[in-house]
């Protein structure tokens, strides 16, 4: 991997979504941002090493964030930019209101995966119809580089910081969906950070069985909400190219409806 000259840039963003980290024997732990600039470009920021970010640096989904940031030639999605080394992640805003996040991501929306491949997009949102959402066993062993940043650990992570590491969640959430505009099903894994963390804590106060129910219905009770348009956020692996989403946006239809009703609604 190697810098492209040149291609350093200051970044302004409105975080979508965060992954679930992945162990990684250079930066201990990593995890995928992505976001959205105000003029509707997608943005994929990897690698992220988010729990050994300062707090002030800890940024949440919709919030907006400033960041230097550059592009390299192993990854050549054009939505992907790596974090320049040593520079900080400002938090400049908080998009708070279902409006206002539709403001930044109705310019995201595009018809179907297939169309965004075709237009050679790796990162964007469509309208799903949810059918069923689910759970898996999702129980891969450790390879012995990640059981080697795990068991000896960095000079600088704390206790908390290598246990946070090593619970690795051995489920995995599932969708099956419909692109409403496409009409294509199928059934992928949900990347979501804040699934697997939701049920890491409700895991702490009832048994895992009970856990997994918690944290579905809550995602249910949003994706099969009548009031709500559901969309996917989706991203293409970096090795091998196929669409993965990334996280679920659940806007309120009425909010959306007004923008139709002003001509601004794109499909």
């Amino acid at each position: 991997m190697a810098r492209i000259p040149d291609s350093d840039k200051t970044l302004e963003l409105m975080v979508n979504c965060k992954t679930y980290p992945a162990v990684s024997t250079k930066y201990i732990e990593t995890v995928c941002t992505g976001g959205v600039q105000a003029d509707g470009q997608f943005v994929r920021l990897y690698p992220v090493p988010f729990r050994f970010l300062d707090a002030e640096e800890q940024y949440k989904r919709w919030d907006v964030i400033r960041v230097r940031a550059y592009r390299d030639t192993k990854d050549k999605r054009p939505e992907s930019w790596h974090l320049a080394p040593g520079t900080p992640i400002n938090v400049i805003d908080d998009i708070s209101t279902d409006k206002r996040r539709w403001d930044w991501m109705q310019k995201t929306i595009h018809p179907s995966t297939e169309w965004m491949t075709e237009n050679r997009l790796t990162n964007g949102c469509v309208e799903i119809e949810p059918i069923d959402l689910y759970w898996k066993s999702d129980s891969k062993d450790w390879t012995a580089s990640q059981l080697a940043v795990i068991n000896q650990g960095d000079l600088f992570a704390t206790k908390q910081q290598l246990e946070g590491i090593s619970e690795r969640v051995l489920w995995q959430f599932r969708l099956k969906f419909r692109e409403k505009n496409s009409g294509r099903e199928d059934d992928s894994k949900v990347l979501s950070w804040s699934y697997y963390q939701g049920f890491r804590r409700a895991a702490k106060q009832m048994d895992e069985a009970a856990a997994l129910n918690s944290v579905a219905d809550r995602i249910r009770g949003s994706i099969f909400n009548p009031g709500k348009t559901v969309f996917a956020i989706f991203g293409t692996h970096s090795r091998f190219g196929h669409w993965m989403i990334s996280s679920l946006y659940h806007v309120p239809t009425d909010i959306i409806d007004a923008d139709s009703r002003k001509g601004d609604r794109l499909f």
